[in-house]
């Protein structure tokens, strides 16, 4: 092993840490939204099939009246981490803890790969591999970073890979003009999500200003314009802008047109939900907006912003205490956002870093109707921290005339501490073995079911539901390719096909229990079920409940 492979070597050992902090089967869930967003987006990349079309849905949400079955589309986004996420839960089919383990390791996986990625550019960019070893260990120990880093969703690591690999080609790029590299690269991450496209934005915006500031230089000096090369690196910033967003235009249509056909196109093209999401998000749903008014309203949104730059750009090990919503990382986050700037001069050439400290604006303003209530999105601002911890190291290794490898041993001891403190965050002990019992007990289930339609005497969003599945996502998620049916309200609109089975937390006097061996969640046939709640409402002075 080099001495130039050694700062390589041990950020991917810094890296292996989040796998072995983050090493339980049993725990599913976290709090806020890591729970029920990684339960969605697994029962939609379960659900992925060719015998579907590949049409994203997290659940079969209906049967008409012909009994054909319908669902409930999820195609806001490419397919590619969803065909990955299949792939790698595809061998454990009847294994619902190891289809979790599966999930989440493959975005840990994406989560070192981004890092990977920045360390590669961020040596290019200061000219020192000790120097990007530290400022990328230290972005990467933020609260967010390592909260998220195991959330089954395309749009947290993967996505955040595909920036970073494209940054990587930004860098590549101005450095050896590997153009068609570039362009594979942000092709490439295209297929894992859309964030890339602020990244292209912004770095076509600064490159073609840059070459036409160029060009009129040399002009003024009287000098040859050097029309070949600069005016085809021009050409270059315009094909680089304009091939991706065909591409992207491309991956929608399709999304869309799938959607479309999966419902027989009775439903319009402007009442498609993955259209409304769109409209959601680009703040054109007047409902929506009066709805969440105070939350979408600039002052609070950009106050939000500023806060969660602050978290982001300080390592979780150092955060003393302060929560994610502290009133000093507001003001911590002012004085990066001010300082940012000036950063930039320590790296060459600056235009990458400046394209990726700004993509997060980019995306993030315009789609403030999105991003004021998703945490997650604020891993887009990685630039930030990237070029704040990069000019803090080389500032310090100047003035206490410390070597940058001394900086990279203090830079690691503090990822891997905030890796295990991070993997406390939201552990129960008792809730991770309940969720074990849930997972062993649908297991159950869904092979006795064998994908049959099933009831579940509660309505979905009821706090019942919370209670025994963990969140509503993540009923749809245990039963994967099953028609769920939710109270009486429900049944009142008579589908042609009655649910064959009865899934509940309770225990029916009178009913054949068809799960003998589960602890927590319970099957009953239908009709044994209905005969024997009838009876136990005949036999009750009170009328009785059936809602477990």
């Amino acid at each position: 092993m080099t001495s130039r492979s050694f700062p390589l070597v041990l950020l991917l050992l810094a890296l292996s840490t989040v796998f072995l902090f983050g090493n339980d089967r049993g725990r599913f869930y976290r709090p806020v939204t890591h729970d029920w967003v990684s339960s969605e987006h697994l029962a939609v990349a379960v659900n992925l099939s060719p015998a579907h079309n590949f049409l994203m849905f997290h659940r079969l949400s209906d049967v008409d009246e012909e009994g054909n079955l319908r669902y409930k589309p999820y195609n806001r986004f490419p397919v590619g981490g969803y065909a990955l996420l299949s792939l790698a839960t595809l061998p454990f089919r009847d294994d619902l803890s190891a289809q979790l383990q599966a999930a989440r390791t493959v975005m840990l996986a994406f989560f070192a790969a981004a890092a990977v990625a920045a360390y590669h550019a961020m040596s290019r960019l200061c000219s020192s591999r000790w120097i990007a070893l530290t400022a990328v260990l230290l972005s990467s120990s933020s609260y967010y970073h390592l909260y998220y880093n195991d959330m089954v969703h395309p749009k947290t690591m993967m996505d955040l890979f595909g920036v970073l690999l494209t940054f990587h080609g930004t860098v590549v790029f101005l450095e050896e003009g590997r153009f068609r590299q570039l362009l594979v690269k942000a092709c490439t991450a295209l297929l894992l999500g859309w964030h890339v496209l602020a990244l292209i934005l912004a770095f076509v915006v600064l490159g073609m200003a840059s070459e036409i500031v160029r060009i009129a230089r040399r002009k003024w000096a009287a000098e040859s314009p050097a029309a070949g090369p600069r005016r085809g690196g021009i050409r270059r910033y315009l094909v680089f802008g304009v091939v991706p967003l065909l591409l992207a235009a491309t991956i929608l249509t399709l999304n869309f047109v799938n959607e479309y056909t999966a419902n027989d196109g009775t439903v319009a093209w402007t009442k498609l939900s993955s259209v409304g999401s769109m409209t959601k998000r680009a703040g054109l749903n007047r409902k929506f907006n009066e709805i969440h008014a105070d939350t979408v309203a600039w002052e609070a949104f950009l106050h939000e912003e500023i806060r969660r730059i602050g978290s982001l750009s300080m390592p979780f090990a150092l955060l003393a205490g302060m929560k994610p919503a502290g009133s000093r990382l507001f003001w911590l986050g002012i004085a990066i956002s001010a300082v940012c700037p000036v950063c930039l001069t320590f790296v060459r050439p600056r235009i990458p870093l400046a394209s990726l400290v700004s993509s997060g604006f980019l995306w993030s303003l315009p789609m403030r109707h999105n991003t004021a209530f998703h945490d997650y999105e604020c891993l887009f601002y990685i630039g930030i921290p990237l070029a704040v911890f990069t000019t803090g190291a080389v500032l310090t290794s100047r003035s206490f005339r410390l070597g940058p490898g001394g900086l990279s041993g203090a830079a690691l001891l503090v990822f891997v501490l905030s890796s295990a403190e991070m993997s406390r965050v939201g552990y129960d002990a008792e809730a991770a073995g309940v969720q074990e019992a849930l997972m062993a007990d649908f297991e159950v289930i869904r092979r006795t079911t064998q994908g049959g339609i099933v009831y579940v005497p509660i309505r979905p969003g009821a706090s019942a539901a919370t209670r025994f599945a963990g969140a509503r996502h993540a009923l749809h998620y245990y039963l994967s390719g099953h028609v769920i049916y939710y109270d009486r309200p429900v049944l009142r609109r008579k589908p042609p096909c009655l649910p064959g089975f009865v899934v509940t937390r309770e225990r029916v006097e009178g009913a054949a229990l068809l799960t003998p061996e589960n602890r927590l969640m319970f099957l009953y046939d239908r009709a044994d079920y209905d005969e024997a709640k009838r009876a136990h409402l005949l036999c009750s002075p009170d009328g009785g409940s059936d809602r477990g």
